[in-house]
């Protein structure tokens, strides 16, 4: 288990207080993935730095399974060190060795000495087992992040840190990287923490995400509840902004929520049984933890008149829906 208790980074830069980390709390419960998201500058880099103390807090405390990193002494640090490894959306693999020496590495420094073994077994566990002997410019950009995966996998970590691992790679890489993350997950029981600026990775591979925003977590929740029911105006800016191009500020809006099991045409019976105008202005459907939900955002041209028959048929239905303000969308 990860927790986070009051952890602030400050920096001094031409003698201005820099603070991208501000009084963080969060629990990473054993085995899960979980996401951390926010906009460029937000602070969510340096926060996952800190958790291996690769940056040391100003104050607060880190916590792996039960043990302050904070507080250890350099001998102890070392030994929790080996608990968490991290990868990067650069690979940082070394050029003039090869694929396997680049994996034994991190066994090299800890005079492991059943070293060439393990990184056999861990690169055919990340799909390499062809690529012991290439070197790292003969790999694709998705190759060259298994090898960073296996070498990272070296220490037998409990807890594996992904900051931007996937910023670099297309969308199909993205997605078989993902793929690889979660497999890992299952099968080591390893505690993951991505770090993204994108939407789409962190639902389709996080169980629980943390919103950040100007150095402070401002919102977390179950995927579901974060994607489908935000609540801070940054989270609304991160699922929404890019989608609608309509101008639909000032307006006044339903958005109406259901998952997949819903067969019915919901809509064209709610505009006919209401004997409304309804407009679609936008719509989609996503996967999360395996489970299929849409979601549709209705303009009513006659609002004022409309809302009250609409909401009371939804409600009778029994469907899930909130009026929302278009701000939100803009």
């Amino acid at each position: 288990m990860i927790q986070l208790r009051n952890l602030t980074k400050t920096y001094i830069s031409n003698k201005t207080k820099i603070t991208p980390v501000q009084d963080v709390n969060l629990t990473i419960k054993d085995g899960e993935v979980f996401g951390i998201i926010g906009l460029s500058g937000a602070g969510k880099s340096t926060l996952v730095r800190c958790m291996n103390l690769t940056e040391k807090p100003t104050s607060g405390s880190v916590f792996i399974d039960g043990e302050n990193l904070v507080t250890a002494n350099e001998k102890q640090l070392r030994l929790l060190r080996k608990k968490i490894s991290m990868i990067f959306q650069q690979y940082n693999l070394l050029q003039q060795r090869t694929v396997l020496k680049n994996v034994e590495l991190a066994g090299e420094i800890h005079n492991d000495k059943g070293r060439r073994e393990k990184a056999i077994r861990l690169l055919k566990l990340v799909g390499l087992e062809s690529k012991l002997n290439a070197y790292p410019a003969e790999l694709s950009g998705g190759q060259q992040q298994r090898v960073a995966i296996a070498r990272a996998l070296m220490t037998n970590p409990s807890v594996l840190l992904c900051d931007e691992a996937t910023s670099a790679l297309d969308p199909e890489t993205t997605k078989a990287i993902l793929e690889l993350i979660k497999k890992l997950n299952k099968e080591l029981n390893l505690t993951v923490v991505i770090i993204s600026h994108q939407m789409s990775v962190i639902e389709s591979i996080c169980e629980r995400v943390a919103i950040m925003d100007n150095s402070k977590i401002v919102e977390q929740g179950s995927i579901t509840d974060i994607f489908l029911f935000p609540k801070e105006n940054v989270t609304k800016k991160l699922i929404y902004s890019g989608k609608i191009s309509l101008n639909l500020k000032g307006k006044k809006l339903i958005k109406i929520t259901f998952n997949g099991g819903i067969d019915q045409p919901i809509i064209a019976k709610a505009a006919q049984d209401c004997n409304v105008l309804l407009s679609i202005l936008h719509a989609e459907t996503k996967i999360l933890n395996g489970t299929t939900y849409g979601q549709v955002l209705l303009d009513l041209p006659n609002y004022l008149s409309d809302i009250s028959k609409l909401k009371e048929y939804l409600n009778k239905e029994k469907i899930i829906f909130e009026e929302v303000d278009g701000n939100d969308f803009c």
